[in-house]
């Protein structure tokens, strides 16, 4: 996978399972970028989003709303969605990339003023990725 760095984020390096460990610095608190991927659909769209609302202090949501939860969005030229979960304390906007029988998770995570703060950055990178397709 490959990306462009908005301006201020910095790139710790791939470890473990995350192929990207991205920081922005904020006088509230840090926010996290990763990058991670994996085989199938990972327990699906409504488990994915559902997990992360729990990280952020946010109720379950039920299938039905997942819809207005996960905008369509596309990722490295492939249909992918765009998640916005916005709590008190916390927030993650997200990309989430089905791609060729595998999941890519691209998620930002801080201080919810500070991660609204960094929406438009994290739109920009995620038009900038571009995962490696041997498919096409």
């Amino acid at each position: 996978v490959t990306y462009s760095l908005p301006e201020g984020w910095q790139d710790l390096g791939a470890s473990g399972m995350r192929k990207a460990n991205l920081l922005i610095a904020d006088a509230s608190g840090d926010i996290e970028v990763t990058a991670l991927t994996f085989p199938g659909d990972v327990g699906g769209l409504t488990a994915n989003i559902n997990r992360w609302a729990g990280q952020v202090d946010l109720p379950a949501y039920p299938e039905k709303e997942i819809e207005t939860i996960a905008v369509a969005r596309t990722i490295s030229k492939h249909q992918g969605h765009y998640v916005r979960l916005i709590g008190t304390e916390q927030s993650i906007l997200a990309g989430i990339l089905p791609f060729h029988g595998s999941t890519w998770f691209f998620k930002m995570k801080g201080p919810t003023e500070a991660t609204i703060a960094q929406e438009k950055s994290m739109m920009d990178f995620l038009d900038s990725i571009e995962v490696e397709d041997t498919h096409h």
